[in-house]
């Protein structure tokens, strides 16, 4: 079997769905291949908080069974620049890296393009000639690293020198690809209709040539009358504008089945070119006033005034949820039910596999988890363990549905196999690889695979399960924790050793447990740090708003706490407004890490609970090691190095109000 890897931003844009689909249909006939996408977004991104997360899917990529991978390069463009794609994509080597778009500068690298020259002098020449245009202003995607948004700017000046038409400066605008970007660029620079200088508008997206006609309609600017607006790339937008937009059709679909035949004659040993252009070609429509505007058609006529009908697309908004009825609207909500309750692992196994046949038949699922959770906050470099557990496998085709966890799981070297038993068991078609995290803890990974393209519902459908997984999982491990907890503290009253406003182990339970703790460490010789941390300002808190404020405060500081350590550390409050922490196995080399992670959830925390301020908190830490574990001590020293910390705090704090009154 020949495993091919996809890597793409996501699966929600319409152009990465249509170029995934034209690698999927040439590979479609192909009994000797697995398609395996995952939508691994950018390298440390923050746009929404945890988006880096899915990055590490290309680590998981990196594995010896993968043969190839084709990129879909510029879906990254809006992230990084071609130069950065390439430089992270180096790790890769030397696998065959087939790019679509855009070429990579890498030894292996083979790509498809798009002309779009001719289109352009088409169009200039179109406007030129049938509608007596020469006022021809050009909308850019420059506020981007798109080398897309350069080489339609650059055709454009061609196409204008070709027809002796004068390219005015002033004219040439900057957008990012999005409609609002247009809207905004026209609406800063031009008052009202009387000042619009230019005839006809070409821009290097349809999303722009739409947020253009919103801007142009809001100020009666008529269109075509006044101005001509063309679009690029015959997206849903396209049709679905008002007037329906005049474009350029670069075959998205052929870019990416030509991408697939290059991957494919590659692995088999093929004569491959280096590259493969595909020529773009000009769609009239309203926008420049060769469909009357009365016609609803989603077709177009081309430069030779044929008239094409356009078939409706899976990433029409009906037809991404199950051939125009909501039937997968309804799926997705009975799959919410898996959310209601966190179950222990056996419980979710049953639910997940029942909820498989649900979701139009899903057939093949792999749940594989690392030993340990990876922390990743977004700054970090994800390094793949060299060992995983295949915990869940269900093959439906072969009668396969097992859970291994209540054994451990099959350990294998993700580094070397996707899965233990490999993929050559598994039936041609495509897959999905989807990693599986919460927040900055990374588990593992997830397979699927696809009975469809309806990306984005199995993408919401897999996100779910997920979730639930790694509810369940970590609820089971608790619980496994608690019963071994409670076998050899049968004795034990817990409730005396529990502070009531936090939850946490009062400083009874704290030193008892925390010793207890770390006396199991010393017997499986590990080291770990011993953490005394101190709310700031607590005094000031209570005078100004109050002790039921400052008892929020606590009860929210120690939220974060929690949730700043892992769920194998133990935290308490060992008094009014300090807590300790026993963390085995944590290196100091993570302290900043953990400062930064505490930070960002005393601010997340704060405005949750309403706190008429945002909390902080002095830390100071201590290394245990075999020969020094006695959590007395190791507190006594943790404390003066927390001391440390408030002296520098409160000397900084000093010096900016002595700054702030001279």
């Amino acid at each position: 079997m020949i495993n091919i890897a996809v890597l793409v931003f996501d699966l929600t844009v319409e152009y990465n769905i249509v170029v995934v689909d034209g690698i999927c249909d040439f590979f479609k006939s192909k009994q000797d291949v697995h398609v395996i996408i995952s939508t691994i977004n950018a390298p440390h991104n923050e746009e929404f908080q945890y988006d880096y997360q899915y990055w590490t899917g290309l680590e998981i990529l990196k594995s010896d069974n993968v043969d190839a991978v084709i990129v879909v390069s510029n879906s990254f463009c809006h992230n990084l620049t071609v130069e950065q794609l390439a430089k992270e994509l180096k790790c890769l080597m030397p696998k065959p890296v087939i790019s679509v778009s855009v070429p990579l500068k890498l030894p292996t690298n083979r790509y498809t393009c798009i002309s779009c020259e001719d289109a352009y002098n088409e169009i200039v020449g179109h406007l030129k000639n049938k509608h007596k245009r020469s006022k021809i202003a050009f909308l850019s995607a420059s506020l981007t690293t798109s080398p897309e948004s350069e080489e339609r700017e650059a055709a454009f000046r061609k196409a204008m020198k070709n027809h002796k038409l004068e390219v005015n400066e002033n004219w040439i605008f900057a957008g990012d690809f999005s409609p609002g970007s247009a809207y905004d660029c026209f609406k800063n620079r031009f008052g009202d209709a009387s000042e619009v200088p230019f005839d006809a508008l070409l821009c290097a997206n349809d999303y722009m040539a739409a947020g253009a006609e919103v801007f142009f309609r809001q100020n009666r600017i008529q269109i075509p009358e006044q101005v001509c607006v063309f679009g690029f790339d015959d997206a849903e937008v396209a049709i679905n504008s008002t007037p329906s937009l005049s474009t350029i059709n670069q075959k998205v679909i052929k870019t990416g089945y030509k991408a697939a035949e290059l991957a494919y004659n590659v692995i088999c040993g093929n004569e491959a070119p280096k590259s493969v252009t595909i020529q773009a070609i000009p769609l009239y429509r309203q926008s420049c006033g060769c469909m009357d505007k009365s016609l609803g058609y989603r077709g177009a006529y081309d430069a030779s005034g044929k008239y094409h009908e356009r078939e409706a697309r899976v990433t029409d908004a009906l037809a991404l949820f199950g051939n125009g009825s909501m039937s997968d609207l309804a799926t997705i909500y009975h799959v919410l039910n898996i959310t209601d309750s966190v179950t222990l692992m056996n419980e979710f196994f049953s639910i997940a596999v029942q909820n498989l046949d649900v979701v139009n038949g899903i057939k093949m699922l792999a749940i594989c988890v690392y030993d340990e959770a990876v922390y990743l906050s977004s700054v970090d470099t994800f390094e793949k363990p060299d060992k995983a557990k295949l915990l869940m496998f269900v093959d439906k085709e072969k009668g396969i549905e097992n859970n291994y966890y209540n054994q451990g799981g099959i350990e294998f070297n993700p580094n070397k196999l996707l899965l233990p038993n490999g993929l050559e068991d598994l039936s041609s078609g495509d897959y999905l690889l989807l990693p599986i995290f919460l927040q900055e803890k990374n588990y593992g990974y997830l397979i699927c695979k696809l009975p469809n393209h309806k990306y984005p519902v199995y993408t919401i459908f897999l996100k779910l399960l997920i979730n639930s997984f790694v509810h369940s999982y970590t609820y089971s491990k608790k619980e496994e924790e608690r019963a071994e907890l409670a076998e050899e503290n049968q004795t034990l009253n817990f409730q005396s050793k529990t502070d009531e406003l936090t939850k946490l182990f009062n400083r009874r339970g704290f030193m008892e447990y925390g010793q207890q703790l770390l006396d199991i460490a010393a017997v499986s010789n590990e080291n770990g740090c011993v953490f005394f941390c101190d709310l700031d300002g607590l005094k000031q808190m209570n005078d100004t708003w109050g002790h039921e404020t400052g008892d929020l405060a606590i009860k929210t500081e120690s939220m974060a706490l929690r949730a700043a350590f892992r769920d194998s550390d133990m935290v308490g409050r060992l008094s009014g407004d300090e807590f300790g922490v026993v963390a085995p196995r944590f290196p100091i080399s993570k302290l900043p890490d953990l400062r930064k992670r505490l930070s960002n959830l005393n601010e997340q925390f704060s405005k949750d609970a309403n706190l008429p301020f945002t909390l902080s908190i002095s830390i100071g830490v201590v290394e245990f090691t075999v020969k020094k574990s006695n959590l007395q001590e190791l507190l006594k020293e943790a404390d003066k190095n927390m001391y440390k910390e408030k002296k520098v705090k409160h000397a900084k704090r000093a010096a900016e109000k002595a700054a702030l009154e001279k």
